[in-house]
């Protein structure tokens, strides 16, 4: 219980202050890679507030980061979760290089 409150407010606190802004700069909320560790993929903050629809909540395609993203997928694959949004890899990228911290040499993904 106290690990699960400690982790919502890193969400609340240290994402909105701490951590790069690859898809607005001009908003408080960040990327926070330890946010997103203590609090199992919530701490892609940044992505979040530009894309709230997106049920993913993050731009990374794997699960290290994202524990949230591999429990969703997987109510999704039994049939528990459904029409499940999420956004175009060239809306993220139109995005970023218009509002955000753009970093073309890594492939589209910030750094």
């Amino acid at each position: 219980y106290t690990v699960s409150l400690n982790g919502t407010w890193l969400v609340n606190s240290a994402a909105h202050i701490y951590g790069t802004k690859p898809y607005d700069k001009s908003i408080n909320p960040t990327e926070n890679r330890f946010v997103s560790v203590a609090a199992f993929g919530e701490g892609w903050h940044n992505y979040h507030h530009v894309f709230p629809w997106d049920y993913k909540a993050a731009e990374l395609g794997n699960y290290r980061m994202n524990f949230t993203t591999a429990f969703l997928d997987f109510m999704a694959k039994i049939g528990w979760a459904y029409e499940m949004k999420t956004v175009s890899p060239e809306m993220v990228k139109r995005e970023s290089a218009a509002n955000g911290r753009w970093h073309a040499a890594s492939g589209g993904h910030h750094r």
